[in-house]
């Protein structure tokens, strides 16, 4: 990583108030490598340069940040990113917190790269390939109902996949009783459905909310 990005990173987490050490910046130096080397070949991100990479790692630095405010980032806390795509901000989330994971992605070349994005930073976290509508997500929560004894986990997440008010909806039934949605917003935007976030981060362009699901609801 350029001495200047990682200079940036240290910047952001800082003033984010995730403080990101040598072994984060570390893992975020081979995520960078690896986006910068694939990502246009496999549709990943349309960013070919550092400074356009920069803004997709300050999304994810402050979707921690977001997190954190709301729940203890613990090896025992378990985090669902939904639609994670190019690992945004999926892969920042296995980079930078002890949190164990569950990535759901259908497509097949992009869920191939983020299991070995996740084996580079030596992250054991699991991709799931599937829809939150189909047979394979299904089978994989009543696995996980019958070793858990119920809903798993405490926070969820989604990037550009659902409007917001959708994503609320669908996150209620994701998290365990008061867990954690975590939504991107518009600029400006104040409520979701009459609702209020509990925490905000901005960061450049990224209005990044954690609400509390309204209560246990129906599987997805």
């Amino acid at each position: 990583m350029m001495p200047n990005v990682r200079e940036q990173l240290e910047r952001i987490g800082e003033e984010l108030g995730w403080p990101l050490g040598s072994v984060e910046l570390d893992r975020l130096s081979k995520l960078r490598a690896l986006w910068l080397g694939q990502g246009r070949a496999i549709n990943l991100t349309g960013a070919s340069t550092d400074g356009e990479l920069l803004a997709h790692l300050g999304d994810g630095i402050a979707t921690v940040a977001c997190a954190a405010r709301l729940a203890e980032l613990s090896p025992t806390l378990h985090w669902l990113d939904v639609g994670s795509g190019g690992g945004f901000p999926a892969l920042i989330v296995a980079a930078i917190t002890p949190a164990t994971l569950v990535l759901v992605e259908p497509r097949q070349r992009r869920a191939a790269f983020l299991e070995f994005a996740l084996a580079s930073i030596g992250n054991k976290s699991r991709v799931i390939r599937a829809r939150l509508d189909d047979d394979t997500w299904r089978r994989y929560r009543a696995e996980q109902e019958i070793r858990a004894g119920g809903r798993p986990f405490s926070i969820t997440s989604s990037r550009a996949v659902f409007a917001p008010d959708r994503w609320l909806g669908i996150g209620d039934n994701l998290v365990m009783e008061r867990g954690v949605v975590i939504a991107h917003l518009r600029p400006g935007q104040l409520e979701v459905d009459g609702r209020s976030p509990e925490a905000v981060v901005e960061w450049g362009t990224s209005r990044i909310a954690g609400f509390r699901a309204r209560e246990a609801g129906c599987s997805t």
